[in-house]
């Protein structure tokens, strides 16, 4: 359990094993010694003077953190620097360690499960649009479903405070918003965006075409957004024409918030719910 920058120590916790890593960052989980409870923990290690970013991204992430209190997203806990000759060389991020299987990886089939899922998800970006935070990426592998089937939203490490002008193209090109790539202010239009493509994606398992450049040429036709209906007819026209508002380019002919997405989720809710109970038999008179 080491990385090129050597074994990760954690005082008061036992490394159990590596989960995952990003830009300049792994994530591990971790036993606290005291009351063998499991922790998800961020590491960043500072190799060159270019990693920095990194660590003021983490540090970021625990101040937007601290804004935050909603049960469908991570929660953040501490954070830990280490210095080496009074500078900062490391940085540990103390998470909610949250098991379970990302909608990247196990991608529900059930329209009615993806609306569950989705309109907790929503209800997350909400909360944050609320307290001024932009989640700015989210994505299918930063949607978990734990063991318990409660969604946690993940991976603050985008997010920034409403009006934001990133110095940088920050996201994920299938569901990058053409906002950021023109680095333009980010507003809670842009987590619409963001939670449309997502949903595009977890109910085709095609990604929309973003605005961000991609290596090689592609043909026209490769750039041409292709109907929900055509690719799942299961999916109900008011939950089309949802997402399809959601992915507008211009942010202006999107729903203003992620309050206008909740309440229309709720309503594709209701509808199916009572499309499924008159569809149900009604048995025989005994």
């Amino acid at each position: 359990m080491a990385t090129v920058s050597g074994a990760l120590k954690a005082p008061g916790y036992k490394v159990v094993r590596l989960l995952g890593n990003g830009a300049r960052s792994t994530i591990w989980q971790v036993r606290q010694l005291s009351t063998g409870k499991f922790f998800a923990l961020k590491r960043v290690v500072k190799r060159e003077r270019s990693d920095y970013r990194f660590i003021e991204q983490v540090e970021a992430e625990h101040a937007l953190a601290h804004k935050l209190d909603h049960q469908n997203l991570r929660k953040i806990y501490d954070l830990r620097r280490i210095r080496k000759w009074l500078a900062v060389s490391e940085i540990q991020l103390m998470m909610e360690y949250c098991e379970g299987e990302t909608v990247q990886n196990s991608r529900p089939q059930s329209i009615p499960r993806v609306v569950s899922i989705f309109n907790q998800v929503a209800e997350a970006l909400e909360h944050m649009n609320s307290r001024g935070v932009i989640h700015a990426d989210t994505k299918p592998n930063n949607i978990l479903i734990t063991e318990n089937d409660v969604v946690k939203v993940i991976d603050l490490g985008q997010s920034c405070l409403t009006g934001t002008v990133k110095e940088r193209i920050q996201g994920t090109p299938d569901f990058i918003a053409p906002e950021q790539v023109h680095r333009q202010p980010l507003d809670p239009r842009t987590d619409v965006f963001n939670f449309g493509a997502t949903l595009y994606w977890t109910l085709t398992g095609r990604a929309i075409p973003t605005v961000l450049p991609t290596e090689g040429i592609k043909m026209k036709h490769e750039h041409m957004l292709r109907p929900i209906s055509e690719l799942n007819p299961e999916v109900p026209a008011a939950l089309c024409k949802l997402v399809e508002d959601c992915i507008e380019p211009m942010p202006v002919r999107r729903p203003n918030s992620m309050k206008d997405v909740v309440s229309r989720l709720g309503l594709v809710r209701l509808t199916m719910k009572r499309r499924a109970q008159n569809a149900e038999p009604v048995g025989e008179a005994g």
